[in-house]
Parts: structure tokens; C-alpha cells; sequence
């Protein structure tokens, strides 16, 4: 049978728009997912030194920044009152407490102090790490010989 003039024959035409719609549709949600893997993989990649770095610049006492350089070097470490209440530093150790560097520093709080000392020190160009260990006193509620340890190593690699 012959088509008559002005009807057109669109048996297939709705199948295969639906086909079409339906593979952009799974082109679409492939890219998002190869997309929300790759944010995965950078999450997932961080680094032990990464995950300290972070820590300590959000910790009670944080260090907002240092440079550790060998012995005979003045190292710094750049120290943050995040407390919501005034302290005075008393003394800071980069073992658990066996050697401490003096600090009698009273912080407002967010205040810095910049601590810089010969006392902390790494070997030529190698990596470091130290378990810091801070004693403060509570200035607005008296209470003294507080201790606070850090759960995440310092580290590093040493400047040179």
C-alpha cells in the first residue's frame, strides 16, 4: 500500500528518539561517576605528613607554620592559642615530655607566638617527626600545669 500525500511514516521515529534521549542520559551519569572517583582517589590519597599538617594548624595549640632546619640552625615554629580563653605557655616538647624548650608566653586568644630555638633540629636533609607535648596554664579560670599532647606527629622534611 502506498502512503497517501501529507501522512508521513513515523512507526520508528518515537523508538529511536528514545534510544537517542536514553544514551546521553548514560553518557551523562558515566562522566559523573569518573568525575565524583577522581575526587575520591584525591581524598583517599592524603598523606600521613598531610594529616598532621592539617591537625596541627586546628589543634588546642596549633602551629600555624615552622621550618625545622639542622643543628646549629635557628628552627621556628610559629604557635596559635585556638582556646577560647587566655593561656600562658609554659614550656612545649618534641618527645612526650623528656625534653622541654621553655616558652612563659601568655596568648589571647587566636594570638601567636613565634618561637624560635636551636633546641629543635633535624639531620641534613632527611625527614622528621616529633610528638608534641605543650604546658599551659588556664589564665581566666586559674587552673594550672594543664598538659596538652598532640595526636598527630609533626612532620616534615628538614630545610636546608
Amino acid at each position: 500500500m502506498k502512503p497517501t500525500k501529507g501522512i508521513r511514516n513515523v512507526k520508528g521515529q518515537t523508538s529511536v528518539e528514545y534510544l537517542v534521549l536514553l544514551a546521553i542520559a548514560i553518557v551523562i551519569v558515566v562522566v559523573a561517576v569518573g568525575v565524583l572517583a577522581g575526587f575520591i582517589k584525591i581524598g583517599t590519597g592524603t598523606t600521613y605528613k598531610k594529616k598532621g599538617n592539617i591537625y596541627w594548624k586546628s589543634a588546642d595549640f596549633g602551629i600555624a607554620d615552622w621550618e625545622i632546619y639542622p643543628e646549629g640552625a635557628n628552627s621556628t615554629l610559629i604557635l596559635q592559642n585556638n582556646k577560647e580563653y587566655q593561656v600562658r605557655l609554659d614550656w612545649v616538647s618534641l618527645d612526650g615530655g623528656t625534653t622541654q624548650i621553655n616558652i612563659d608566653n601568655v596568648l589571647l586568644p587566636g594570638e601567636t607566638y613565634r618561637l624560635e630555638t636551636q633546641a629543635i633540629n633535624c639531620s641534613g636533609s632527611s625527614a622528621y617527626s616529633f610528638e608534641l607535648t605543650f604546658q599551659y596554664d588556664n589564665l581566666e579560670h586559674g587552673v594550672y600545669d594543664k598538659t596538652f599532647s598532640g595526636i598527630e606527629k609533626l612532620t616534615g622534611s628538614c630545610h636546608s
